[in-house]
C-alpha cells in the first residue's frame, strides 16, 4: 500500500473486504468507472446492503480531500448502493471529514477508511477467509490426486470438472498446498480478461494471506515473480523472449480447451513448467481435438449428472416445449433423408415471445422470489426481449450490447432484487458468477454442446432458500433435445434407487407429452447428435401421428 500503486491498493482493499465478511466483492475500477473501484454486498441488521468503494492511493503523508467524497456519492447513485466509501492509503483533509459530516447529517450512508484503519484491518486479518470453502469428497480426492502426481515426479494432468462444481476451489488448495511445499512461482493463463479477474478474486477466499496475487493484461507486463500471476496468454505471447523455460514452478490453464488453440499451446510449451495442469468444465472443442495431447490422461472426471447425483447442484426441473411441431409435415419428413438444418426448419414452428412470456408468469408464480436469467439468438432479441417483460409488469434489464458500467448496475440490480430478470446472448456463459438463479430460460439454439452445458450450469449453482432451478427451453433444435434427453437417461440410471424424484425419474418433462414420446422415438437410434452439424443427415422410421 505504499505509494501511488492505484491498482494495488484497489486489490489490497477488496481482498480485506473479504476477509471481513462482505460477500460478491468485485474490482471494477477502470477509465470509465464512474467513481466507483469496488463494489459488494453485506448483511447489516438482517438485511444485505450494496456497497460501492472509490479508492484513492497517495504518496507517503499525502491526504484525499472532497473531491473523492464526491466522486463516490455519484458512483453510490449510479450504481444505486445503500453504502458508499473513501479507502485510501493516506489520510483526509480536514474539508473531506468535514463534508463527510455533512452527508451523514443528510441521510447519506458515507465511510470514510484511511491508513490507520486499513493497517488495523490488516492486523486482525486472519490467515484464511471465514468464507474459505470446505472441500467436498470428489475435491478432496481431485486434489491428493494431483498432489501424488507431483510428489511421484509426474509433470502435467488436468482435471475436467463440470461448471458449479468448484474447479476454482480445487485449483486453490492445489496452489496452497504446493506453495507451502516451496513451490512458489505460479502462473495461471486464461484466455479473457473477465475470467482473470474473477478467478483472481476467487482465489482471494481460498487461499492464505501470505500468497500474493498480480496480474497481466490490457497494457501490464508479466512481472512472474514470487506469488500467483493470473494472466492471458494474448499478453505473455507478446513477453515471451523474456520468460526463461522452466522458471516457472506450477503453471495452471484456467478453460484449458483454449489452451489447444496454436498461439496458446506455444505459450504453454515455451514456459515449460516443473508442474502443468488444466482444468475445465467443458472439454469439447469444435475442431475434435482432446486435452489429452498437451496435459496427458485426465486425472478426474466431474460430469454434470456426478454433480446433480450427489447433491452438489441445485435440483432440475427441465420443461422442454415441443409443442410448435408442424404435424402437417410430419408424414413427409419420416421418408426423407433430411439434414439436420432442413429438419428443423421444416418440423418445428417458430416459437413466439407473447408465448415464452407467458409461459415464464406461470412459472413465476411457483417460485419465491423468482431470478431469471434468459439467454436469447442476438442482441437485439436480447434487448428486445427485455424491453417486452417491462412491458409485461416484469422488472428485466440486458446484460448484451450495454457497456460494462451498465451491465454492472443491472447485475447490482439483480442481485438487489430491484429487477427479477436479466437477458444475455453470451456474457453469462464465462466470468460471471450469478448462483441464486432459480429459472432459466433458453430462447437460443446453440449448437455447441460447450456451450449449452455452460450456460445449464448458470443455474446449477446451490444457494440459501434456492430448493431448485426450473428450465424452459423454447429451442426448437432436435440436437437440444437428443442432448438433454441423453443426460435424462444418464442420471435414471446412474442413480436408479435414489428416494429423490428429480433423479429417480429424471429430470426432463415434455410441455406436450404425446409430441416428446414421437421425438424421443425418432432420436433413438440416432447418432450422437448434440455435435452433429447441420449438414448431417438423418433417417428416421415412419411413425404415425
Amino acid at each position: 500500500m505504499k505509494g501511488t500503486d492505484w491498482r494495488g491498493l484497489e486489490r489490497v482493499v477488496a481482498r480485506l473486504m473479504i476477509h471481513a465478511g462482505w460477500k460478491g466483492v468485485a474490482v471494477i475500477g477502470q477509465t470509465g468507472d464512474n467513481g466507483a473501484d469496488i463494489v459488494g454486498s453485506k448483511i447489516s441488521a438482517g438485511k444485505s446492503e450494496n456497497w460501492v468503494v472509490q479508492v484513492k492511493a497517495v504518496s507517503r503523508g499525502g491526504y484525499v480531500g472532497t473531491s473523492a467524497i464526491d466522486e463516490v456519492i455519484m458512483a453510490q447513485g449510479l450504481y444505486r448502493a445503500d453504502v458508499a466509501a473513501v479507502a485510501t492509503n493516506g489520510d483526509f483533509t480536514a474539508s473531506a471529514v468535514s463534508r463527510k459530516a455533512d452527508l451523514v447529517d443528510a441521510q447519506f450512508n458515507l465511510k470514510l477508511w484511511n491508513g490507520l484503519f486499513l493497517r488495523d484491518l490488516l492486523s486482525r486479518w486472519h490467515d484464511f477467509s471465514p468464507a474459505k470453502s470446505i472441500l467436498r469428497s470428489y475435491q478432496s480426492r481431485i486434489v491428493n490426486d494431483v498432489l501424488s502426481a507431483v510428489s511421484t515426479g509426474k509433470t502435467r494432468t488436468h482435471f475436467i470438472v463440470a461448471t458449479g462444481l468448484g474447479k476454482t476451489t480445487i485449483a486453490a488448495e492445489i496452489c496452497q498446498v504446493l506453495w507451502d511445499r516451496g513451490m512458489t512461482r505460479q502462473l495461471i493463463l486464461c484466455h479473457a480478461q473477465d475470467l482473470a479477474l474473477q478467478l483472481e478474486q476467487s482465489l482471494w477466499s481460498q487461499i492464505s494471506r501470505d500468497i500474493p496475487t498480480s496480474y497481466f493484461f490490457g497494457g501490464r507486463a508479466p512481472l512472474l515473480g514470487k506469488g500467483i500471476t493470473i494472466g492471458l496468454y494474448q499478453t505473455l505471447e507478446g513477453y515471451l523472449a523474456s520468460v526463461d523455460p522452466g522458471s516457472i514452478d506450477v503453471l495452471i490453464v484456467d478453460e484449458a480447451h483454449h489452451a489447444l488453440s496454436p498461439t496458446f499451446r506455444r505459450c504453454v510449451e515455451h514456459v515449460k513448467p516443473k508442474f502443468l495442469f488444466g482444468m475445465t468444465a467443458t472439454p469439447w472443442r469444435a475442431d475434435g481435438t482432446a486435452l489429452d495431447d498437451l496435459f496427458g490422461e485426465p486425472i478426474a472426471k466431474v460430469s454434470l449428472v456426478d454433480g446433480m447425483a450427489g447433491g452438489f447442484l441445485s435440483e432440475v426441473d427441465y420443461r422442454l416445449f415441443v409443442d410448435n411441431v408442424d404435424w402437417d409435415q410430419v408424414p413427409n419428413l419420416s421418408k426423407k433423408r433430411l439434414t439436420i438444418r432442413d429438419l428443423n426448419k421444416r418440423l418445428f414452428l417458430p416459437q413466439r415471445d407473447d408465448a415464452a412470456i407467458g409461459e415464464l408468469k406461470r412459472v413465476m408464480s411457483e417460485v419465491d422470489n423468482p431470478k431469471i436469467a434468459v439467454f436469447s439468438p442476438s442482441i437485439e432479441h436480447c434487448q428486445s426481449f427485455a424491453n417486452h417483460l417491462n412491458g409485461h409488469g416484469i422488472p428485466a434489464a440486458a446484460l448484451s450490447g450495454v457497456d460494462r458500467v451498465k451491465r454492472r448496475q443491472n447485475l447490482l440490480d439483480f442481485a438487489a432484487g430491484r429487477i427479477h430478470v436479466v437477458t444475455a446472448v453470451d456474457v453469462l456463459n464465462e466470468g460471471i458468477d450469478i448462483p441464486d438463479v432459480n429459472i432459466l430460460v433458453f430462447m437460443r439454439a446453440t449448437h455447441s454442446r460447450r456451450i449449452f452445458i455452460q450456460q445449464l450450469g448458470r443455474g446449477l449453482r446451490l444457494a440459501p432458500g434456492k430448493s431448485k432451478v426450473i428450465v424452459l427451453d423454447f429451442v426448437s433444435d432436435i440436437r437440444r433435445i437428443a442432448e438433454v434427453s441423453s443426460m435424462n437417461a444418464a442420471l435414471i440410471a446412474r442413480n436408479p434407487d435414489k428416494e429423490r424424484l428429480w433423479i429417480k425419474d429424471g429430470f426432463v418433462s415434455f410441455s406436450n407429452q404425446i409430441t416428446g414420446e414421437f421425438i424421443l422415438e425418432w432420436i433413438r437410434d440416432a447418432a450422437d447428435l448434440s455435435e452433429a452439424s447441420d449438414s448431417h443427415q438423418l433417417e428416421f422410421p415412419i411413425i404415425g401421428r
